[in-house]
């Protein structure tokens, strides 16, 4: 099982309950009026915000890589996007960690 992490906008009854029936833990930010259903039951018991703020890494690392990259992927296949995706997540990765080694010393 992992988490799905999603905003506000994500909290609607029909996702809730989407994302629970596939095995994942939903981890997004309830609104003020709840939709109801077994998917906010499960959202509201494991919801922390310590959790939550795990979000905000991962969509940072990918709006840095669409900065850097663009955001198309220009090729028809399959196999050629994937491949793509991973080499500009590799580079950019990389591209981090030896900022981290410039930066001690």
């Amino acid at each position: 099982m992992g988490y799905f992490f999603g905003d506000s906008e994500y909290d609607s009854k029909q996702l809730l309950n989407k994302i629970v029936d596939r095995g994942y833990l939903p981890i997004i930010k309830p609104r003020k009026i709840s939709p109801g259903g077994f998917g906010s039951k499960i959202r509201d018991r494991l919801f922390k915000d310590e959790i939550y703020k795990r979000r905000s890494v991962c969509e940072g690392f990918f709006g840095a890589l669409t900065n850097w990259f663009g955001d198309s992927v220009p090729c028809f296949l399959d196999e050629t996007t994937i491949t793509r995706t991973l080499l500009r997540v590799l580079a950019y990765a990389l591209r981090i960690l030896l900022r981290i080694k410039m930066d001690r010393l």
